[in-house]
């Protein structure tokens, strides 16, 4: 089923994001992780790309599509040429993958650019032009940023980019992580005065760690709010960093469910614990049905 379709309904849409393996020592973490958040019966979940181990992204959606019967999405990336992307494509096709999320790539290394493997695959909106025009007949997703990005002049650049890739055939839209809430607002309000109709779903990140945070913000540009970066300054260890970090998910959530959205997405890096105490609270609010 299209994740488009799924956020068009009246309920909000509960999805989460798995990590593809490095290798088989991070496996079985995954699986387990995968179990646990799968008795949540999320509505969709997507997983990631890594060029090294690309086929493990393909073989994890699949066997959560078969096994425990949700939707998964695979991410794509500019990581391959045309040619290897279709195949890609085709292979997906056949095992019945419904939604693919469009992106150019994560830089390899700190400091390094990311670097497209073909000059006519260099962005997200020719991944999702290929898409289109081939005559697949996948949902697409790609990404925002509720900040701006490091990469990224301005605010203005980033709508007009963002909305470029709607045009080029984007369903639905994923942001990056923030923990303001009124980031969120104010990409909608101006995205909705641009003309971009399709459903934005906010991302969400109940920090880890203090390393993971400072990591994520790096790569995002997501900002911090005063009052939370300073009690987590104050924090002795990660696991108190751990805990503030659900609060404030649970705040979050709450708030962006009493203002409609589509649904919430969870970057769970691999980890059930923080997800099922946030969505726990939410249905103990009654903000989420059980």
């Amino acid at each position: 089923m299209r994740i488009a379709d799924m956020l068009a309904r009246s309920k909000p849409t509960v999805s989460f994001e798995f990590m593809a393996p490095r290798d088989d020592s991070e496996v079985d973490v995954l699986e387990r992780t995968v179990a646990t958040l799968a008795g949540h019966a999320p509505d969709w979940v997507s997983v990631t790309y890594r060029l090294r181990t690309g086929d493990k992204t393909l073989e994890l959606v699949t066997r959560i599509k078969r096994h425990y019967h949700i939707e998964a999405m695979a991410h794509l990336t500019c990581a391959n040429d045309p040619d290897r992307t279709r195949r890609i494509l085709n292979w997906m096709e056949r095992e019945g993958v419904a939604n693919v999320l469009a992106l150019r790539g994560d830089d390899p290394a700190a400091n390094e650019r990311f670097t497209s493997a073909d000059p006519y695959l260099e962005h997200a909106s020719d991944l999702i032009t290929l898409v289109k025009r081939s005559g697949y007949r996948f949902g697409v997703g790609a990404a925002c940023s509720a900040e701006k990005h490091p990469e990224s002049p301005n605010l203005d650049h980033e709508m007009r980019y963002m909305r470029f890739k709607v045009e080029c055939g984007a369903d639905f839209l994923i942001t990056q992580l923030f923990f303001d809430n009124a980031f969120y607002f104010d990409l909608i309000r101006r995205a909705r005065d641009e003309g971009i109709k399709v459903p934005i779903v906010p991302g969400l990140m109940p920090i880890p760690s203090r390393r993971s945070l400072n990591v994520m913000t790096a790569m995002s540009g997501a900002s911090v709010p005063h009052a939370l970066q300073q009690a987590i300054d104050e924090a002795p260890d990660d696991d108190a960093i751990r805990a503030l970090g659900v609060r404030h998910c649970i705040e979050q959530c709450a708030e962006l469910l009493e203002t409609g959205v589509p649904g919430l997405h969870f970057y769970t890096f691999n980890r059930a614990k923080a997800p099922t105490e946030i969505l726990e609270a939410l249905r103990g609010q009654q903000l989420l049905a059980s």
